[in-house]
């Protein structure tokens, strides 16, 4: 019934003569990377952003006087809106475009609501809750 096969007719085994031992060399070159910084503060970009600081000191003070208007003629929580808006729209197009002219925009928009409105008393009544 259940009939096996005949095991294979395989070549019959041959032995081969010993090789002598033989020495191998292993040679690991390895660059060795100097270790990045801890006091690395590139990502300020310090000549990129006091040049543009230095442009926005001419800009800025129109950027308040506009605030100011606003404030008057509005309320604080308006200049405050436009103030915001502008300043997240010019981060925006900065980190868009990485360009000189959106970097003096973003400082513009920084710096004039710093003159414009009142920013520490506004941080007080945010952390506190009191506008007394």
């Amino acid at each position: 019934m259940n009939k096996i096969p005949e095991p294979p007719n395989y070549p019959p085994h041959i032995s081969r003569p010993t090789c002598a031992e033989q020495e191998i060399q292993v040679i690991v070159k390895t660059e060795v990377m100097p270790e990045p910084s801890r006091w690395d503060f590139t990502w300020l970009q310090l000549g990129r952003n006091s040049r543009a600081m230095l442009v926005s000191v001419v800009t800025a003070p129109l950027w308040a006087a506009a605030l100011r208007d606003v404030r008057a003629e509005q309320t604080d929580a308006g200049a405050w809106a436009m103030a915001g808006a502008a300043f997240f729209a010019a981060l925006w197009f900065d980190h868009a475009r990485h360009r000189f002219l959106t970097r003096v925009l973003v400082w513009t928009t920084a710096l004039g609501a710093v003159g414009a409105l009142p920013v520490f008393s506004a941080l007080v009544i945010l952390l506190t809750g009191s506008r007394s």
